[in-house]
Formats: structure tokens, C-alpha cells, sequence
């Protein structure tokens, strides 16, 4: 029998506080659709009543509400609120209709009944927007039946609008092929980083960036996680267990969810709590089930806060505060036994199935160590060569912070990886600790443990080179480990990227960061790398690599292509774009110095397509953008640099230094010299040598060019004082203002003696001018014109300016230069200024 009291509040539009926030983009789906139908599901707590009553607010429009509970599965009862809230949403005189049509119940049939309203709907002249909250509720198939009938038949200017946490049992895709149909999801639902700040401060709370970010992480973004984590106070915000500490959140989720499920559900769920990811083999193993994909999808169906990780592999995982809710839950009603055993048993199933990554961290995270250390040990070389080292760190860190005893070869390859991810210091200190306890337990003279003393060996070596720089002691141990007959080595099985940023490899550590050694010591060390088992291995490539640099540097060509060419070889074998790129860029300034600009484009063009990260195709575009100024091609050189997307890399040396240039050349000298002592200061630092001899050149340059001469003078002995030592050569020369400055510089010392200058030996600046000017014997056969051409050519000057000074055309000075490169026997620029290389 049909009930005379219709309780008001179930047909009354929710009033939203003053602290709700605008959500403006869900606003701009709703305004700009024209869907029939508006269907918002998610789970509970998501916002969707709060959503759409603010909506309706908005809308100042005629609205039906209706909140539907478990008690109306009743069809009748069900179609008598309904019909109550659009009857008392419309006009008097339309509101008097549809209440007719209540009153003729029960005598006319259910369809009747519908045929009905929707006659009455289709004679209102106003919008109509009929909202019906809760609608997972029902479950009734004659409610859904006639529920399908009003909706197919909705007039234009009436909408429909479903709220549900679960599956809506109606035709869902015949409406949304017929594009009438507007789906608001719980990835719509989910505040934004924006909308979660926004939301706090509504609430007046003031929270730091850190603390933001972090509660974002944990609700992600769900509306009632972030309500109820204001109410706990922020307390626990930078708590790796947040999750568990919120008892409002655990309270609600309990209550609202979980308490209201079936006792087999319950259990299935507490279980798989302790994945991260759930997959319907591992979960059948877990709860001694067979049917877990089919609970997984209802659980997807009834939008149980689980959300799918990979549709077509049917993986899902649980919202974080659920899954955390869970937890809490399940150590309250098992024993810290039983629940081990689970992890052990899951962790198990995860390892049998072959997602070892994920076995490992269940085994870590439930305290089932002896597991966790044996499958590290049999996947170690895997796992570092697929790039699972920040991975490796943290299941390392894990260990030592819980007291348990690691093997040896673990902390040794935990050493290997530290150094690798550039954390020195740890790596360092993890070497001395593993000296330490061979002090104290003599564990390096196990036979069990040899292959760990090989490996420790190596890596030591490594770390001293990475750390220090420090060849001659890293050839020590290198030589230890040789006269050891090592039998093999899950070391040199990985591959190891030396270089992870630079754009040359001196500049690295193991370059000693511009601290060029001597051949003589650089090949002390590297020739253990160029024969016997070490040949194959990728620092072997990079030996190659830092002697080509190197030679370069000092302007020695004859075994230069070699070197490179080695170098090359084997960076395309382990496909490492750190030590690629670097001999791209080298190979490019070679073209350069025989004036094949073409070909040196053509060389960094090939590296482009050559290696995939972003941040090594910056880097090659630098060097385009560098020769394109080498070439006096500005507007080129612009292009380039505009090209480099990434904010990381504007930060590196390289680029900015190359911007400097670019800024010298379009006369932007403030702005050129303030980016040059930036790098100049972060270079000095970070004790990086080559870099700063590089921007002080740069600066001596830069205050000529504002005619701060004796300033320059000053910054250039600087700059000679830094690089003399070491015999740098090409990184002078390359500058092409460089030459009439160290001329300057040479008179400036000979006129004016002073002791503090005698830092640098004037040889050594001789000794830069020599290169560009052993052929005065040669010139001699050259007419005044061209030598005073070619003079200017020597300088650095390009044809555009050697025309200005001149006061010829450019077109001119081409047909000198084709005539001074005749009567010397060469076919360029660079090789005229390299002829005296052969004399």
C-alpha cells in the first residue's frame, strides 16, 4: 500500500555551504552540453550531490530533486516521489496535473503511468531538470524498465540527471552511440592541485607547499579524503603511514563502505589490501578463491573505490585511503602472525607470477626479509640494467633501517648504484663500512664471498674515479683485482653511464672535470681497460672518448680519428647517448675546423636521430646553435636555441654560455656578461675547471668588447692562469676574438712587467700565438692586400668583417681569400691556419 506521508526532505535540493568551491570546469562540461541524460558516478565521497546542487543553484531554473534509498525499490513508491518532485517543481497549473495522475494509482498500469508525465513534461513551456541522487540503490527491474521509458521519450527541454557510486543497470551505451548522454566520472570528480589549495583556503587553513603536495598525494584529490584530513589536524602530514593515523578517514570509510558488505566480500578485500596492484591469479591464491576477476569487475561495477592500473590485463588497485583503511583493518582482526604469513604468501604469488619488482616490495613492506633478499640477489644485474637503481637504493635503505644483516655483494652493488646516482658521499661511506667490518669479521677472505671481493674491487675503483678523479689510485685497485684472476663478475655484466649530463666528457669526473691529465697518466689507467676481460665493457669506450677530447684540446690530429672512432663504436654498442653525444659534438668541430660547416650539421643532424632523450637532443642543439654563431649566422643560431623546451637544460653551462655568445654577437654586452659570471661563480663552486676557463675567456672577451682593456687583460691572465697547467689550447683558438686580445696581452706584459703577473708564463701565450701565426715564412709569396687579409683572418675576423675594415665588398674578399688559399696550397680557412701543424 502506498504511503500518505512523502518524507520533504527527500525531495529538497541540498543547500551547499559557503565553503564549497566554484568547481569551474565542471561547471563548463555541464553549461556546454546538450545531453538528455547526465549520468555522475564515482564512489562515496567524491562530490557528486554537492557537485550538481551547486550546479542547480547556479542554473536559477526549475529542478526536481529526489534522494532515492533503499526502501524504494518499490515501483510505486518509487514513481510517487518521483512524480511528487516534478509535479512541485513546475507551475500551479502543471503541478495540479501531474498530482492527478498520483491519484489515479493504483488502478492504471506503470506505463500508463509514464505515458502520462511525459505527456504533462511535454506541455510545460519552462526547462525542466529532474535530478534523482543515489540511484545505486536500485535494483528493481521494472523501476529500470520504466525509468528506460521516460528517458528514450524525454521532451528537448527536460534533463535527467543520475547520480550513482556503482553501475547504472540502463542502457548506457544505446544512449551514448545516440550522443545524449553526458558521463561525469570519478576521474572528472578528483580535485585538481589548484582546486585542493583552493579548497583549504576556504577553509582558512594555511597550508605550506610540502604539506599540500603531500595530502594531495594521499587523497588523490578526493573530496571527502581532503574534508576529513582537515579534521585531523594536519598532524601526521608528513607521516609515511598519514594513511593510517587519519581515524576520521578509516571511521568513514568503515562505516559508509565497508561495514555494509557481505562477509565473503569483507575478507576478499582485507586480503588483497596488502597489494599494490591486483590482478585475479594473485588474488585467487591470496583468499583461496577461483572467481577473483569476477569480484574484481564487480567491484569496477560498484565503484568501490578500485580504479583499473591496465584495462586490457585487467589490473586494478584500490584507492590509497582505502587500501590504507583496509590494512588498519585487517591488523585489528589478525594476529601480527597471521597477517606475516600473508605477506609471505602473497609475496609468494606475486614472485611465482613473475612481477618480481612488485613481490620484492610486498616482501619488504610486510617484514619478510629472507624472501626479499634472495630474489634481489638472483635479479641484481637485471635489475640495474633496466634502470631499477633508485629502486634498489630504497630496498637496501630498507634493510639497514630494520637491523638486518645484508650480504656483502648487496652493499657492494648498494655502493656501485649510490655512486651511479651521483649520492657520493653515501657511496663513499658505504665503501669504509664495508672495510670496517673485514676489519672485524674478515669477511673479504671467504671463499663463498670472492666474487663479492672482485666486485668490491671494482667498484671502489668506480667510486674513487667518480669521487676524486682520482685515476692513479682507481688503477691501483684495478690492478689488484686483476692479479686476482677474477672468474667473472655480476659488475661488469652492467652497463654504467658515466656521464649523465655533460656535453663533454672532460668536464665529467671521470674527466677529472677538467683537470687534464698528462697522456702518460691518462693511459696508465685506461690501457688496463684496452685489453685482457676489460676491453668489452663501457668505460672502456669512454677511454677512447676523453683521450679523442683531449687530443683535441691540445691540437694533436694524428691519432685523434682513432680515438673517435673507437669511442663511436662503442657508444653505439651499449647505446649510450653519454658518450655519443659528446663525440657527435667533438666530430662536429673538427668539420668546423676544416670550414665544412654543411658536414658538421649533417653530423649533429645524424645525433638527433641517433638518441631519444630530451635532454642529450638539447644539448646537440646547442652545438647547432654554436656553429651557426661560428658561421656569423645569427638568425639561425636563434632558432636553435628557441628549439630547447626543457627549463632543465637552460640551466646547464652549456647552453648559457652559448647564449652569452649569442648575445656578444647581437652587442647585448650587460646581458652577455651577467650570464657568463653566473656560470663562472657555479663553475668555480662545484670546482668544474674546463667550464670556467671557458667563461672567463668568455668575460675577457665580453669587456673588450665594452673597452674595459686593461679589465680584459686582467680577466684573460685569469683565464691563462687556470688553463696553463693543464696545456688547453683549443678552447683559446676556438674563440675567434681570443687572438688580438692575447696580443694585447703579450704587450701588455712586456711593457709593463709585474711580478704578480708572472703567474703565466708569457711562453705559454706565445705559444697560443703560434699556432695561428707559424706562417709568416709562407706569407711572404702573398701580395700587401692579401697578407694584410689574411692577417685579419688570423685574428678570428669573419669575411663580413674583414669587408668592413677594408672597406671591400664581401663578395671581394672571396676572391682574395680563393687566391691566398692557392698560393699557400690549402682549400680553406682552417687548414691555412693549421698549415704550420706540418712544417
Amino acid at each position: 500500500m502506498m504511503p500518505n506521508i512523502l518524507l520533504a526532505s527527500k525531495t529538497t535540493v541540498p543547500q551547499t555551504g559557503k565553503q564549497i568551491i566554484e568547481r569551474e570546469r565542471l561547471n563548463a562540461i555541464l553549461h556546454q552540453s546538450t545531453a538528455k541524460l547526465i549520468v555522475v558516478q564515482a564512489p562515496a565521497g567524491y562530490g557528486k550531490t554537492t557537485l550538481l546542487s551547486s550546479w542547480f543553484q547556479q542554473l536559477e531554473t526549475t529542478v526536481a530533486w529526489y534522494t532515492v534509498d533503499q526502501t524504494d525499490n518499490d515501483p510505486i513508491r518509487y514513481w510517487k516521489y518521483l512524480i511528487h518532485a516534478i509535479g512541485h517543481s513546475l507551475q500551479q497549473e502543471a503541478s495540479s496535473r501531474i498530482d492527478s495522475i498520483l491519484h489515479a494509482q493504483p488502478q492504471l498500469p506503470l506505463e500508463y503511468l509514464v505515458d502520462a508525465l511525459l505527456n504533462e513534461l511535454s506541455l510545460s513551456t519552462e526547462k525542466v531538470h529532474i535530478m534523482i541522487d543515489d540511484y545505486h540503490h536500485i535494483f528493481n527491474v521494472t523501476i529500470h524498465q520504466t525509468m528506460t521509458r521516460l528517458i528514450d521519450f524525454l521532451p528537448e527541454h527536460c534533463f535527467i540527471y543520475l547520480t550513482s557510486r556503482s553501475t547504472i543497470s540502463l542502457p548506457i551505451a544505446k544512449w551514448r552511440l545516440n550522443h545524449c548522454l553526458l558521463e561525469i566520472g570519478m576521474e572528472h570528480l578528483l580535485f585538481t592541485y589548484e582546486e585542493a589549495k583552493e579548497f583549504y583556503e576556504n577553509l582558512n587553513k594555511q597550508l605550506k607547499a610540502k604539506e599540500l603536495q603531500k595530502v594531495f598525494e594521499i587523497t588523490e584529490g578526493w573530496a571527502t579524503g581532503l574534508q576529513l584530513t582537515n579534521l585531523a589536524g594536519f598532524h601526521n602530514v608528513d607521516d609515511k603511514e598519514f594513511g593510517e593515523s587519519n581515524s576520521n578517514v578509516i571511521h568513514y570509510l568503515m562505516n559508509e563502505v565497508f561495514s555494509k558488505l557481505a562477509t565473503p566480500l569483507q575478507t576478499f578485500l582485507l586480503y588483497t589490501s596488502l597489494l599494490e596492484q591486483l590482478t585475479a591469479d594473485t588474488c585467487n591464491v591470496l583468499t583461496n578463491r577461483t572467481d577473483a576477476q569476477l569480484v574484481l569487475l564487480e567491484l569496477d561495477q560498484q565503484g568501490l573505490f578500485i580504479s583499473r592500473v591496465e584495462a586490457k590485463e585487467q589490473v586494478f588497485r584500490y584507492h590509497n585511503l582505502f587500501r590504507e583503511a583496509l590494512r588498519q583493518e585487517l591488523s585489528n582482526r589478525f594476529t601480527q602472525h597471521d597477517i606475516l604469513n600473508l605477506y609471505e604468501k602473497a609475496a609468494v604469488a606475486l614472485y611465482n607470477n613473475g612481477s618480481f619488482l612488485s613481490a620484492i616490495e610486498l616482501a619488504l613492506s610486510g617484514n619478510v626479509f629472507i624472501y626479499a633478499e634472495q630474489w634481489i640477489q638472483e635479479h641484481l644485474v637485471t635489475f640495474l640494467s633496466c634502470g631499477h637503481s633508485t629502486s634498489y637504493v630504497n630496498w637496501i635503505d630498507t634493510f639497514l633501517t630494520n637491523g638486518y644483516e645484508v650480504h656483502p655483494e648487496l652493499m657492494v652493488m648498494y655502493a656501485y648504484t649510490l655512486a651511479a646516482l651521483h649520492n657520493l658521499e653515501d657511496a663513499y661511506q658505504t665503501i669504509l663500512d664495508l672495510e670496517q667490518k673485514h676489519r672485524s669479521n674478515q669477511w673479504m677472505n671467504k671463499s663463498e664471498y670472492a666474487s663479492a671481493v672482485d666486485d668490491f674491487l671494482g667498484v671502489k675503483a668506480y667510486v674513487f674515479v667518480m669521487k676524486n678523479g682520482d685515476l692513479s689510485q682507481a688503477g691501483e685497485y684495478i690492478r689488484q683485482r686483476l692479479e686476482r684472476n677474477p672468474v667473472g663478475s655480476k659488475w661488469d655484466a652492467i652497463f654504467i653511464q658515466y656521464n649523465q649530463t655533460e656535453p663533454m666528457l672532460f668536464r665529467t669526473n671521470i674527466g677529472s672535470r677538467g683537470k687534464l691529465l698528462s697522456d702518460e697518466q691518462a693511459m696508465s689507467f685506461f690501457a688496463k681497460f684496452r685489453t685482457g676481460e676489460f676491453k668489452n665493457l663501457s668505460m672502456t669506450g669512454y677511454s677512447y672518448g676523453m683521450r679523442a677530447e683531449k687530443l683535441y684540446e691540445w691540437n694533436q690530429f694524428d691519432e685523434l680519428p682513432i680515438e673517435l672512432e673507437e669511442a663511436l663504436r662503442s657508444g653505439h654498442q651499449f647505446q649510450d647517448a653519454g658518450l655519443l653525444v659528446p663525440m657527435y659534438i667533438l666530430k662536429s668541430k673538427i668539420a668546423v675546423l676544416e670550414e665544412q660547416y654543411i658536414v658538421a650539421q649533417g653530423v649533429l643532424d645524424h645525433a638527433i636521430e641517433t638518441v631519444n632523450e630530451r635532454y642529450w637532443i638539447d644539448s646537440i642543439r646547442v652545438m647547432k646553435a654554436l656553429l651557426f654563431l661560428r658561421e656569423d649566422n645569427i638568425v639561425q643560431a636563434k632558432q636553435e636555441l628557441a628549439k630547447i623546451e626543457e627549463n632543465v637544460y637552460k640551466d646547464s653551462p652549456f647552453y648559457l654560455l652559448v647564449k652569452a655568445r649569442y648575445l656578444l654577437m647581437k652587442g647585448h654586452l650587460l646581458e652577455a656578461q651577467q650570464l657568463i659570471i653566473q656560470v663562472q661563480l657555479q663553475a668555480q663552486q662545484q670546482e668544474q675547471l674546463s667550464t670556467r676557463i671557458e667563461a672567463t675567456i668568455l668575460l675577457a672577451i665580453c669587456l673588450a668588447e665594452q673597452e674595459q682593456a686593461e679589465e680584459a687583460l686582467r680577466t684573460l691572465h685569469q683565464a691563462l692562469k687556470l688553463a696553463e697547467p693543464y696545456n688547453y689550447i683549443r678552447t683559446f683558438l676556438d674563440e675567434n676574438k681570443i687572438i688580438p686580445l692575447i696580443r694585447d696581452y703579450i704587450d701588455f706584459r712586456r711593457k709593463r712587467a709585474k711580478d704578480d703577473w708572472d703567474e703565466v708564463t708569457l711562453g705559454y701565450a706565445y705559444r697560443l700565438l703560434d699556432y695561428v701565426q707559424e706562417l709568416t715564412p709562407v706569407l711572404e709569396a702573398l701580395s700587401a692586400r692579401e697578407q694584410e687579409i689574411f692577417s685579419l683572418l688570423s685574428e678570428g675576423a669573419s669575411n663580413k668583417e674583414i669587408a668592413e675594415q677594408l672597406f671591400l665588398s664581401e663578395g671581394t674578399i672571396r676572391v682574395y681569400l680563393s687566391g691566398i688559399y692557392n698560393k699557400l696550397g690549402v682549400k680553406n680557412r682552417a687548414q691555412a691556419l693549421l698549415l704550420k701543424q706540418s712544417k
